[in-house]
């Protein structure tokens, strides 16, 4: 016996937690993103040494003045598995080791970044949507 789908209710639908679900679609576009990140770095790199991914650990370390998050790489989390402890690395690579709290900070900085991106585009399909009501009205006008 299989179940109809339900419909939605149109006053749930209209009572909608709006802030959640921006929230839900934000996460999703930020985990979206790191996993392409990773799949991007992963195709380019697959082949490296160790030798040749601990060198775009150290460019990415002086570009930032710091060691840099597994978050703050493309491929982060491939370079944490190839090249094991990050804080034994950091170490070996002369710089203090990356503390839980940045992981947090960096996170955050990328969900911010999203969250920009998000609002922008709905501000353009906005625009686009009231740009084409206009011209809908205009054209009713010119019809009179």
């Amino acid at each position: 016996m299989s179940k109809k789908k339900r419909r939605p209710n149109l006053n749930q639908a209209r009572n909608m937690d709006v802030d959640a679900w921006r929230e839900r679609q934000i996460h999703m576009r930020l985990t979206a993103y790191l996993e392409q990140r990773e799949r991007d770095f992963l195709r380019d790199h697959a082949g490296d040494t160790d030798v040749e991914l601990i060198a775009c650990v150290l460019q990415k370390a002086r570009e930032l003045g710091h060691m840099p998050h597994p978050l703050e790489l493309a491929g982060g989390q491939y370079l944490q598995e190839r090249l094991g402890d990050w804080r034994m690395l950091a170490r070996r690579l002369g710089y203090l080791p990356v503390g839980k709290a940045r992981s947090e900070t960096v996170r955050q900085r990328l969900k911010e970044q999203i969250a920009e991106q998000f609002a922008a585009e709905r501000r353009a399909r906005k625009a686009e949507k009231q740009q084409k009501a206009e011209q809908r009205q205009q054209e009713q006008l010119t019809l009179r």
